[in-house]
């Protein structure tokens, strides 16, 4: 299969836990439920420096009940509610015992899906994590098509208006313009899709500076952000290996710039690219850290009224 024709796959793990209590970010629980399941994954969840993205993700542990969704992980209890700064800030144990879910994202072209299907759902017994005996059993394992999901995610959000990110974990997003390891914590739209649309552009290309640009002007062109995101999103601290981390969560919605929309959707190969990008977002997240269980997100279409605000100016029209 060539890297033009990988496609993505997403699943939804809904497994009973018990048996651990202590400090813990839970994507470091999800990685291990999952290689123990499917090691021949574990090659890719592995550090890698360069220029490749990596093609598997991890959400942390999830509670759902009553239609909400929360994230499992030790945080810091702030002073005073000093989250830009929490010194000395409480941190919260986990104990785990229950129902949770959990995601799995990945290229097709690290492992056939069935195989990742297969060895999930026999998940079952105690393994060794941090030192303790945790008991797992897996309840149900759900395929979720990504590139369908994203086609009618972006069909509805253009008929609504608007589409809403959902940082369901702890994000750090990543600037397309600094090198380095900088993280960035302003949810533009251009550094909330900028390692979607890198990993869109790898797996078609290769990397290509020139098609990655081109297409962060695309999506920062359909997606305008409104003036309600910096009220919607705030910043968490989680503790990963024994040091606390800032990250993103809450949620972010973006107007559909009808202008560029309509004129992007005329031209097949924009249309695809970003579906493509929405799809990434949704199986592979997005930032950094996302094969250690950061940058998972859902995607909604949102209807916008005050917040669409005026469209961004169109002279010189679509490049």
């Amino acid at each position: 299969m060539s890297a033009g024709e990988s496609k993505l796959a997403l699943f939804k793990v809904t497994a009973y836990l018990d048996g651990f209590r202590g400090f813990v970010y839970t994507g470091k629980l999800s990685k291990t439920l999952v290689i123990t399941a499917v090691p021949e994954l574990a090659p890719h969840f592995q550090p890698s420096s360069g220029s490749p993205p990596k093609l598997v993700h991890v959400s942390p542990l999830y509670r759902e009940s009553g239609g909400r969704v929360e994230a499992v992980y030790t945080r810091l209890s702030c002073k005073g509610g000093r989250l830009a700064r929490c010194d000395g800030g409480v941190p919260r144990p986990v104990f785990l015992e229950g129902l949770y879910t959990f995601y799995l994202g990945l290229s097709t072209s690290l492992l056939d899906p069935g195989r990742v299907l297969s060895g999930l759902a026999s998940l079952d017994g105690y393994l060794e994590f941090m030192k303790q005996k945790v008991r797992v059993s897996v309840r149900q394992v759900e395929y979720i098509d990504p590139h369908s999901l994203a086609s009618r995610l972006l069909d509805e959000a253009a008929s609504r208006g608007g589409l809403k990110v959902v940082f369901s974990s702890p994000t750090q997003l990543r600037d397309p313009f600094r090198r380095g390891r900088h993280k960035s914590f302003l949810p533009s739209p251009l550094n909330v899709f900028s390692t979607p649309a890198y990993i869109y552009v790898y797996q078609r290309w290769g990397f290509k500076r020139g098609r990655f640009l081109k297409l962060l002007r695309v999506l920062d062109r359909v997606f305008n952000e409104t003036y309600t995101a910096l009220k919607t999103v705030r910043l968490t601290w989680f503790v990963y290996e024994k040091r606390p981390e800032p990250g993103l969560i809450g949620y972010a919605k973006y107007a559909v710039n009808d202008y560029y929309y309509e004129e992007y959707s005329k031209r097949l190969g924009l249309r695809e690219a970003i579906e493509g990008v929405l799809a990434a977002a949704v199986a592979l997240g997005t930032g950094t850290g996302r094969a250690a269980g950061l940058g998972h997100v859902f995607l909604e279409p949102a209807e916008l009224g005050a917040e669409r605000g005026a469209p961004r100016a169109a002279a010189g029209g679509p490049q």
